[in-house]
């Protein structure tokens, strides 16, 4: 790994041999930001540390009144589960770096596979969970209960995720939960916690998520508005995108 890049600050060493990976970063709906830290909360995991790099936005979390650093490690070794959980974007122009320095940890602790969570902008409210993999013969794992995202694009860092994945021959899935616009969507995030349970049995219960929907897209607003500005400008962007994206 270059430090140069990324710090993996631990206060404790993972206990799982071969653990899942889901990492949740905010994005469109902030659905893998919300979904991942929900896990993190019911299934009461424990912390093991944090990444630092000099390409994330300056900002510290307060939890509980206590500063926390945004990109954060757990781990529950009931479930064979480590998650990386984050509440600050990543900018496009650093993606590519940042993704391939947290492959490189997941290769570091050994892990089996990854599980990258997003949200995916669609016309309709169906609540869908859209999925994809980075081997062909991962689709049959994900194919009951989601729909298979035959031709788009992954963008940010979970496309950077996902194709690092891909070059390492790292068995990942990203799962996508529908929403109708870019706004914190926890409805969304249900879902796609829902559609783990499924997957790998994790039996989070999501009834508290629901009852508190309306109270987390008030509170995740303000994350939101730091999202937006760190949007690219026009110049930055990459030109021919397909209008599902992530």
């Amino acid at each position: 790994m270059d430090k140069d890049i990324i710090q993996v600050v631990l206060e404790k060493e993972p206990s799982i041999d071969n653990p899942v990976l889901i990492e949740g970063f905010p994005g469109i709906g902030l659905v893998g930001n919300i979904a991942s830290q929900y896990i993190v909360h019911e299934r009461k995991m424990t912390y093991l540390g944090a990444m630092n790099s000099k390409f994330f936005p300056p900002l510290a979390v307060l939890l509980g009144g206590v500063v926390n650093m945004p990109v954060r490690i757990y781990e529950d070794p009931s479930k064979g589960l480590v998650v990386l959980t984050a509440d600050i974007p990543i900018h496009p122009l650093a993606s590519y770096d940042i993704g391939k320095e947290i492959v490189s940890w997941a290769e570091s602790i050994n892990v089996k596979e990854m599980v990258c969570l997003a949200g995916i902008t669609v016309m309709g409210e169906q609540r869908r969970v859209f999925a994809a993999a980075s081997q062909k013969e991962l689709l049959d794992k994900i194919k009951d209960g989601t729909e298979i995202f035959e031709i788009g694009t992954i963008t940010g860092i979970t496309g950077s995720i996902m194709n690092e994945c891909r070059i390492r021959n790292l068995p990942a899935i990203c799962l996508l939960g529908e929403t109708a616009s870019a706004e914190p969507d926890p409805r969304a995030a249900i879902a796609t916690v829902e559609t783990l349970n499924k997957i790998y049995k994790l039996e989070v219960d999501t009834k508290k998520l629901e009852e508190q929907a309306e109270q987390i897209e008030l509170q995740m607003s303000q994350l939101a508005q730091l999202m937006k500005a760190a949007t690219p400008t026009p110049e930055e962007q990459m030109p021919g995108e397909f209008p599902m994206y992530v």
